[in-house]
């Protein structure tokens, strides 16, 4: 698979199943690195992380490490993070403030914008040295909506409004939800990583099917037991929850697909009448007080339970926040999981939806812990080779239109979001061969 010729990768897509190769061979992942990670707009972090000029995050896009920065005319740049004079990475630190970004091996400093500034002993670069042409590389495409900021690096391909476009609703979704009507990534992040392929989190995102079997052990009466002797009541709420999924609703959730790799599943309303608290009812009085009582009923009953955004990120509509997968190996995958606070919510109300998120998906908690199980055991049992093929067959053929949303339906217990996810793999791998 070293050259990944088209007709050698579509044969490892059929309907209903994938070759176990997709995970478990090296030389295919490092396709996927050039085809997909080098090519597709992936999310690369939120406006709120960079809310002031010279303020900077960093991460990667597949293996290519970039600095997210706020320049001073307020823009926000995506940044190559490699000095144009030996190749060392400028910017090391996960997050900080810089009016320049120097790096520490000969000092080259560079604007906000990437625009190279000082060259100490300038003398010495000969005649003819134009620092214009020695700016950081900028990623070819960025496209922001509504402070989510995706990045391609490559020049050419589908636009940002192209790929992003079904799932501005999806967005649109969780952003409503802020009195103010704007989001912030501030309160920190959960980052861990596991022994297994980044496309099996990818896969489990929208997947209904496990939740009864792979989350036994959250579910039980143990479980609910341990949060509420931990003092979470919204944690032993939202196991509660999942109990009621697996006694009948969860069969009954839907999935849905609008091409380009995303979908969602469906959600029930977050106004109940049985989720009550003293922070949830004074949140709802501040909606309603921004929006009205009838905008603020239908903010309160969102369409996603989860939401995938292909290839690189999820949202999470129950206990809110994103989350961004980052192929290591073919066998190791980063996860970095933002809680969302909700700009001008109360704060016993962002702070309870914390809480809830180290509960069910810290790197220690209820759910994360049983899933990353799952994702480990998968991959090596992956390794077995008496066995080629991996079934998806699942509610083939059962799939139906939705009009309303324009998008196609299926039941979440089903695997037409895996099967759509590898349309989308298999449009880049082959596309670009």
């Amino acid at each position: 698979m070293r050259n990944g010729h088209a007709d050698q990768i579509a044969r490892l897509i059929e309907p209903g199943r994938v070759h176990r190769s997709v995970y478990t061979d090296p030389d295919l992942f490092e396709l996927e690195l050039e085809r997909i990670f080098s090519r597709a707009w992936l999310f690369v972090g939120h406006a709120s992380q960079v809310p002031e000029p010279g303020d900077y995050i960093t991460t990667e896009l597949g293996r290519q490490p970039v600095i997210m920065c706020r320049h001073r005319d307020g823009s926000v740049q995506v940044l190559l993070n490699r000095c144009t004079h030996r190749g060392a990475k400028v910017v090391n630190e996960r997050k900080g403030h810089a009016s320049r970004l120097v790096c520490c091996y000969h000092g080259w400093a560079y604007d906000t914008d990437g625009r190279l500034v000082t060259v100490p002993v300038p003398e010495g670069c000969g005649e003819g040295f134009d620092k214009e042409a020695f700016g950081l590389a900028r990623a070819p495409r960025v496209g922001e909506y509504r402070g989510f900021v995706f990045a391609s690096l490559a020049a050419g391909g589908p636009s940002f409004e192209d790929h992003i476009g079904p799932m501005k609703g999806n967005i649109d979704d969780l952003v409503d939800r802020a009195p103010d009507g704007e989001l912030a990534l501030d309160a920190g992040m959960h980052r861990y990583v596991y022994n297994g392929n980044w496309k099996l989190q990818l896969e489990n995102v929208l997947d209904s099917y496990h939740v009864p079997f792979g989350h036994a052990s959250t579910v039980n009466k143990d479980g609910v037991q341990f949060a509420r002797r931990e003092g979470d009541s919204k944690g032993a709420a939202v196991i509660e929850t999942k109990k009621k999924e697996t006694a009948g609703s969860w069969r009954d959730r839907k999935s849905f697909i609008v091409g380009n790799g995303h979908g969602w599943t469906s959600n029930t309303t977050l106004d109940d009448g049985k989720r009550s608290s003293p922070a949830f009812d004074a949140y709802k009085r501040v909606l309603v007080d921004k929006v009205g009582a009838e905008r603020a009923n239908e903010i309160l009953t969102p369409r996603l339970h989860n939401s995938l955004i292909y290839p690189n990120m999820s949202i999470m509509g129950l206990n809110i926040h994103v989350r961004v997968i980052k192929p290591i190996a073919v066998d190791r995958t980063e996860v970095t999981i933002y809680p969302i606070r909700l700009c001008g919510a109360p704060d016993a109300m962002n702070f309870g939806n914390i809480r809830l998120l180290n509960v069910t998906h810290s790197a220690a908690s209820f759910v994360q812990t049983d899933d990353l199980e799952s994702f480990v055991r998968a991959q090596k049992g992956l390794q077995s080779s008496l066995t080629d093929w991996v079934d998806i067959s699942r509610g083939l053929g059962d799939e139906e239109p939705d009009r309303d949303l324009n998008a196609t339906r299926g039941l979440a217990t089903h695997e037409m979001v895996v099967r759509a996810q590898y349309k989308a793999w298999l449009g880049y791998m082959r596309e670009a061969a």
